[in-house]
């Protein structure tokens, strides 16, 4: 059987991030959701070049996080290959407010490339009760749910993965890392690879945390970003958050059962 490979892809440079009081203003008159934004032009600019340099990697999969951002980030390398994207929560935002993120079906006006049927790898997002927000620890539950799934639902693909800057964690998860802030940084639509050897051992073939070869152009506004640069904790705390994800192990909300969650990937294999 064929290696399964994993692009990890960061999305690209934001609108906000150089506007923050009018994308702030707009949403607050229109009802828009404020921790949604779209890329900026040089974030679309920067997802087709991240199209050119996969166009040839023999990608069978497209999985994205249901951010706008990112589902822009994506739509270049699904045009070029014509294939579906499949919104997968499980590569959502840290801090993730499933009730204000729209579901797949309600991207599909707006991008057509999404299929609606696909069921993602976790069938649900725990929240805090109060907020409405995800806390950091079940986020990189979520993590470790999504790197323990991926080789059962697609094995011997390769699969682009798109994401935030958070999902370098998904690094540390795959190779198994006892630090989460030493898995690196991830540049704007920066790519890490990923192959899963027939030991069941994850190896980085290249890293993401240089954006370099494949992209012309970055913001001084959006920067390679890695778990040491959180805010409101120390390396020590993060450290200490990713033991006790370790030790709890992968999140404890519904994940999608096998056969109703492979019945859309299937179809490309």
């Amino acid at each position: 059987m064929p290696a399964l490979t994993l692009f990890l892809i960061r999305h690209g440079d934001r609108w906000d991030y150089a506007n923050k009081e009018a994308w702030a203003s707009r949403c607050a008159a229109h009802g828009h959701v404020v921790e949604d934004p779209p890329l900026s032009a040089l974030g679309h600019r920067q997802a087709r070049e991240v199209a050119a340099a996969l166009s040839g990697e023999q990608v069978s999969a497209i999985l994205v996080s249901p951010y706008a951002r990112v589902l822009q980030t994506a739509q270049p390398l699904a045009h070029a290959l014509a294939l579906p994207m499949y919104v997968e929560p499980a590569l959502a935002e840290l801090g993730h407010l499933p009730q204000k993120i729209v579901d797949a079906a309600a991207r599909v006006p707006f991008f057509p490339e999404v299929d609606e049927t696909y069921r993602p790898i976790q069938g649900g997002i725990v929240t805090d009760g109060a907020t409405g927000k995800e806390p950091r620890l079940e986020y990189l539950r979520r993590i470790l749910t999504l790197a323990e799934a991926l080789s059962e639902r697609f094995p011997g693909q390769t699969i682009a993965a798109f994401s935030h800057a958070a999902s370098v964690a998904l690094v540390a998860a795959l190779t198994k890392s006892p630090s989460l802030c030493a898995a690196g940084t991830f540049a704007p639509c920066g790519i890490y690879k990923l192959v899963l050897s027939d030991d069941g051992a994850w190896h980085v073939e290249s890293r993401g945390d240089d954006n370099s070869a494949h992209i012309s152009r970055n913001s001084p506004t959006t920067f390679p970003w890695g778990w040491q640069h959180i805010r409101h904790a120390s390396s020590d705390e993060v450290e200490a958050l990713w033991a006790r994800a370790l030790a709890l192990g992968a999140s404890e909300a519904p994940v999608a059962q096998a056969a109703d969650a492979t019945c859309a990937a299937d179809r490309d294999t």
